[in-house]
């Protein structure tokens, strides 16, 4: 008896095992069909959340659940607090304005263009529900929207939110390696995203080519390759390049309100605007979330990570900054016109062939940043330079100076061998992405899914910012050997099968990496 029921449940774990397959490959295909996302796939299939099990609590680590509540809630009370706070009014200011009006074709193309399984806010009305009743709801939320920039008053529920915290990378246990995300009502965000367009008329005609964070045309790769470029003359002429990565601790979660209004004002966006987004903000609360919800705190600075409004805020914000700085004839001189930093979103990087310029636009940075709540991240500084290793300081500490730095998150360097040891690191980073999809890619799907995973999730990341690559042999062949070695894997083959590459993409026809990433490199 004891041995038919050991045998019976042996039998039984093993159905379910195969069941459970079934049903994952199942989910994975859906997904993979209609989405193209491994992703959403995985978050279906996600039967728990894992909440953050530790934090430190000044000198020793604590588990209780009440004791991380209390130690998150506490954080963000004290990041979020302003001493000395006072009411920033509005000054009285005659501007002829046409009054603001929102359109109803606005807002159904705002519903339209709203993501689908996205988290709701304290209201619990989510995207989808808002997106179904498109043709009933366009009508009565463009009078609500209207009457809200008439009066300048919004319901109280849109400044509230819920704050959940994404790990980043560090020390788990550390609070400051959270980023803060706020949940907020769902027609908030409609409303917001409107808006944005809206200010944005007026705020983009600030912004320089310097700034390429949160505006259409621009991308990461701008800056990698003006970076590069720079890097590669400098070494070709043999003159001194200083080069300093400014890192803002806190950026989206320190900025001053005040500087917020000033700098929409000063950047002419309507009154009607600056009034009600003012009131959102003065009356702002947020509850930490993780799996139980704390009393709400009063957000007294920063800008709301998860809001459509934050980012063009924050860059308008951060253009007032520079624009005070006097650094028209400061930077290296490039054909006449001098080239002081580049910046994308809080990611600057200052230029200059001199170590005494260079501590003079760090200092002016560093006051004016203080202006607006910004503070810059000693630790996370860095100066990298292809001359000698001058002491530059912030308050009185030396900044470090480091031979490689991950900018954009592709690793700058002034060694010659940098082209290489950058693909070498997008080599290993995708592998890492293969053995993280091994369920999908070392399973008896279909050869078609695991190519489509190949094209999604790890071609993009194999070849980031490749068009700043020199493909020398040694690039082309790391590329080439990747890639097959990836399909190999998918199809079960052992080198020592000595089977033909070319056979071998015959049958999973995914794209060549290094045909894909030359044709990117001069499209």
């Amino acid at each position: 008896m004891k041995n038919e029921l050991k045998a019976l449940y042996k039998l039984i774990s093993k159905l379910i095992n195969l069941d459970y397959k079934a049903y994952c490959t199942k989910i994975i295909k859906k997904h993979l069909n209609t989405t193209n996302s491994v992703k959403k796939a995985y978050k279906e299939l996600r039967t728990h959340k894992s909440w953050i099990e530790e934090l430190k609590d000044k000198t020793k680590n604590t588990q209780n659940r009440t004791e991380i509540m209390k130690l998150a809630t506490n954080f963000y009370k004290k990041l979020y607090s302003v001493p000395n706070q006072y009411t920033y009014e509005l000054p009285d200011i005659n501007r002829i304005e046409a009054r603001a009006i929102i359109d109803e074709s606005e807002v159904i193309k705002g519903i339209k263009s709203l993501k689908a399984e996205k988290s709701p806010g304290p209201d619990g009305i989510t995207n989808e529900v808002i997106k179904t009743g498109c043709e009933h709801l366009a009508k009565p939320l463009t009078l609500l929207f209207n009457q809200i920039l008439n009066s300048s008053h919004t319901p109280r529920q849109w400044s509230e939110s819920d704050i959940i915290l994404l790990y980043k990378k560090g020390d788990p246990n550390n609070i400051s390696n959270y980023r803060p995300i706020s949940l907020l009502p769902s027609l908030y965000k409609l409303f917001s995203s409107i808006i944005e367009k809206k200010i944005k008329k007026s705020t983009e005609k600030y912004q320089p080519v310097e700034q390429a964070g949160f505006r259409r045309g621009f991308s990461t790769v701008d800056h990698i390759h003006s970076l590069e470029m720079l890097i590669e003359k400098y070494q070709e002429f043999k003159r001194p390049l200083y080069i300093v990565f400014i890192d803002y601790q806190k950026a989206f979660d320190s900025l001053f309100h005040s500087s917020i209004w000033e700098t929409l004002l000063s950047q002419g966006v309507p009154l009607d605007y600056i009034k009600v987004i003012k009131n959102i903000y003065d009356n702002s609360t947020s509850r930490v979330k993780l799996e139980t919800t704390e009393p709400p705190i009063q957000i007294s600075k920063g800008v709301r990570q998860g809001d459509p409004l934050s980012p063009t805020i924050f860059i308008a914000v951060l253009e007032t900054i520079i624009g005070k700085l006097n650094w028209e004839k400061v930077g290296i001189n490039i054909n006449g016109r001098y080239l002081s930093h580049l910046r994308f979103a809080d990611d600057i990087v200052l230029l200059s062939e001199s170590t005494n310029q260079l501590q003079e636009m760090i200092n002016t940075l560093h006051e004016e940043s203080r202006k607006v709540g910004l503070e810059i991240n000693l630790t996370k500084t860095n100066i990298m330079t292809n001359h000698t290793e001058k002491p530059i300081y912030l308050e009185n500490s030396s900044l470090t100076y480091a031979n490689a730095y991950i900018y954009l998150s592709k690793q700058i360097s002034f060694n010659q061998q940098n082209n290489e040891l950058e693909v070498e690191r997008r080599v290993n980073i995708t592998w890492k992405k293969f053995w993280s999809l091994k369920e999908i890619l070392k399973s008896d799907m279909t050869i078609r899914m695991k190519a489509k995973v190949m094209y999604t999730c790890l071609l993009p990341s194999l070849t980031y910012a490749c068009q700043t690559w020199k493909f020398t042999r040694t690039v082309k062949n790391k590329i080439t050997s990747c890639q097959r070695s990836m399909e190999r894997c998918i199809l079960k083959i052992k080198k020592i099968q000595k089977i033909r590459h070319t056979d071998i993409r015959q049958k999973t026809k995914v794209i060549d990496a290094l045909s894909h990433s030359q044709k990117l490199k001069w499209r």
